[in-house]
């Protein structure tokens, strides 16, 4: 019944929603709450008053804003009038965001006084710049609709990469992307017409997902813009959140702060039932930990931009395997291609490719990029993986990051993961280091569990005796914490800039 929505617009859906469940909670906020049908009506004020402003199909509009009602708003007013939804991370540089703003064509920009030194800086190259307080028109464009007919294929957003290996790249979305991956992922990871849903990475990271599920079903989403664990361990017991999604790290500084929480100060999180986790390698004994102290299922799950969300994981009907980030989703295809561009063996490492009706059209303006990405529908990942006998996927790590000591092929992920086994340890990034003598070695960046005696040397003799010997880190470093991009997956390009130093403990 689900798959019949990939031929609505994203407009439309939203449309179907407000009538069939107009009462129900929609966007719950720490300011402001939505029904559906309130959703709605806001929605088509806002689309009728840049309409007739002259915006429309086509017209890319960016968003300076915090994580607030206004960003799924402004969101789906822009698929409501054909313009593009263009997510602007904030914490870049100014000449970073006007770059953005050039490739992308960008025209209009809302903002909020929160970032009006960079907005007054943005708005000297568009048309028209709108302060967010003053988004919606209000009662004198009530009952009006947009009369933009969308259709499912139109684009509607550049959903943005995180620029971990280069410039950001904004991929084509369509409604069609959209909602077929809200439709694959509901169906294949076991989302529910009651779930709760909160979705913690930033506001310029994949903004569909803070509702693109919930829309289906009718069910409520929060949006919150904080990373404080106690703060988001209230907003869980407050709205009875029962699905989350977040970086395995956040998880376990939430766990954190509830061990450490005592009596009436612990927050109830027993409305939890799924922990999406995407961005990083779990240990089966974290997820153990985890799933045991939360009462909840864990759920890894593997994701990109140009596939509009999550592509594999741990379906809810079926086995899990240890190690593995599951299967691909239903609805996606996927292939290991080796070098020659053939399919390689069952257990042989390649690159990921994969395809489907939620793959992006492509990078916005970015032709070279396009052609090396996309090929036929399919895109190629540039990460590696091998698969089973039974069609898990297991992560090798990314192309670009491949290491060689003494001449022979390591993958930081495989280093990563055997480090992040141990009980002591709650993050870790394995980085590329140079050697006067050695050559190019494997240095680990460790932020270590609160309390954590952990030597250099343990650790090296914990890697020892579970890798070969050429492989076991040379330098070891304890940081306070690991820098991380916006979508939470480690900024690599910020701990490559940090100077090596053995002795290194923050502890």
């Amino acid at each position: 019944m689900l798959a019949e929505l990939l031929e609505l617009p994203l407009g439309d859906v939203l449309r179907r929603a407000a009538a069939t469940w107009p009462a129900q909670p929609a966007l719950l906020g720490e300011t402001r709450s939505l029904t559906w049908a309130e959703l709605d009506a806001e929605v088509d004020r806002v689309a009728v008053g840049w309409e007739d402003a002259g915006m429309g199909p086509g017209t890319a509009i960016a968003f300076v804003l915090d994580k607030r009602p206004e960003v799924v708003v402004g969101f789906l007013a822009c698929a409501r009038i054909g313009a593009i939804f263009v997510p602007v991370n904030f914490k870049l540089q100014a000449d970073q965001v006007e770059d953005q703003f050039r490739v992308a064509g960008v025209s209009a920009v809302v903002w909020e006084p929160g970032h009006e030194p960079l907005a007054k800086r943005l708005v000297r190259s568009v048309r028209w710049s709108i302060r967010v307080d003053q988004m919606d028109p209000g009662a004198s464009e009530a009952g009006r609709r947009s009369a933009f007919v969308a259709t499912a294929d139109t684009p509607c957003y550049y959903n943005y990469t995180s620029g971990s290996t280069g410039r950001p790249k904004g991929a084509i979305t369509t409604s069609r992307n959209i909602v077929a991956n809200a439709v694959a992922t509901a169906e294949g990871l076991g989302f529910a017409a009651n779930d709760v849903y909160l979705g913690m990475f930033s506001v310029f990271a994949h903004p569909h997902e803070l509702f693109h599920r919930s829309i289906l079903y009718g069910g409520a989403f929060v949006v919150v813009d904080s990373l404080s664990p106690r703060h988001i361990a209230e907003t869980i017991q407050r709205f009875r959140v029962t699905w989350m999604m977040a970086v395995p790290s956040f998880y376990e500084m939430l766990l954190d702060f509830q061990d450490g929480a005592s009596g009436g100060n612990k927050p109830d999180l027993g409305s939890l039932r799924v922990l999406e986790a995407g961005g990083a390698y779990v240990s089966p004994a974290a997820l153990e930990r985890m799933e045991q102290s939360f009462t909840a299922r864990f759920l890894p799950v593997w994701g990109s931009t140009e596939t509009t969300g999550v592509g594999l994981g741990m379906l809810a009907e079926g086995p899990r395997r240890p190690g593995s980030t599951g299967k691909p989703i239903p609805g996606y295809v996927v292939r290991v291609v080796g070098e020659d561009g053939r399919d390689v063996p069952v257990g042989e490492v390649g690159e990921l490719w994969i395809r489907g009706d939620a793959v992006a059209l492509g990078y916005v303006n970015q032709p070279e990029e396009t052609a090396a990405q996309f090929h036929d529908g399919w895109y190629a990942t540039r990460d590696l993986v091998y698969t089973d006998a039974d069609g898990f996927v297991y992560f090798s790590g990314r192309r670009s990051e491949m290491l060689k000591i003494g001449g022979i092929r390591v993958f930081p992920l495989e280093i990563e993961q055997v480090v992040a086994d141990h009980p002591e340890v709650r993050n870790v990034v394995v980085v590329r280091a140079e050697e006067r003598l050695r050559g190019e070695i494997a240095r680990a960046i460790v932020q270590a569990a609160p309390g954590s005696t952990l030597t250099v040397r343990a650790l090296q003799a914990w890697c020892r005796a579970r890798l070969a010997s050429y492989k076991v880190p040379r330098v070891v470093e304890f940081w306070q914490a690991i820098p991380t991009l916006p979508n939470g997956k480690v900024d690599k390009k910020a701990v490559l800039l940090v100077p090596l130093d053995a002795a290194r403990d923050e502890r």
